[in-house]
């Protein structure tokens, strides 16, 4: 009995170490498949970036051919090449006067500013010069009243001492 016992707990212990082992086995290779994703959406990545360099760099060529063409498409017979430079040449004229229409309205609007500038500041000079000629009209007014009050109280002092200096010496 001891030594089923001993069967039986052996069976138990050897089928617990297998369920074990396969568990790790089933980890490992689950971390490993998730380790292979990553690396595969890094090179993934990688892909994609070098791909839209080259994609640029096709479609910067290709855009530029498709200038070159248009370009020249005007120009392939002589009257077509006639034809092109008088519509050029009458882009130019029209933009030569909406030019010269807007350097001659930026110079009269800076005209006007200056005009503007200039009479505020002489009425602005000329209000000051008044104020000031009035102010010392009002200050002479008063330097003179002041004088003409102390020119009158001098002589009113002299009247009084007058008669007292003549009784005094007698």
């Amino acid at each position: 009995m001891a030594e089923t016992e001993r069967r039986v707990a052996a069976q138990k212990a050897a089928a617990t170490r297998k369920r074990n082992e396969a568990k790790r086995r089933r980890s490992a290779k689950k971390a490993a498949e998730t380790r292979a994703r990553a690396e595969q959406s890094r090179l993934k990545v990688v892909a994609l970036e070098a791909e839209r360099v080259a994609d640029t760099a096709v479609g910067a060529v290709v855009a530029g051919g498709e200038k070159v063409v248009d370009t020249l498409k005007p120009l392939r017979s002589q009257t077509d090449a006639r034809r092109e430079a008088q519509r050029i040449q009458r882009r130019a004229t029209t933009n030569l006067r909406r030019f010269e229409r807007r350097g001659a309205t930026a110079r009269k609007q800076a005209e006007r500013t200056v005009k503007r500038q200039r009479d505020q500041a002489l009425r602005t000079l000329r209000r000051n010069r008044r104020d000031a000629e009035r102010q010392v009209k009002t200050a002479r007014r008063d330097v003179e009243h002041r004088f003409d009050e102390v020119q009158e109280s001098a002589e009113d002092l002299f009247r009084r001492a007058t008669p007292q200096a003549t009784s005094s010496t007698r």
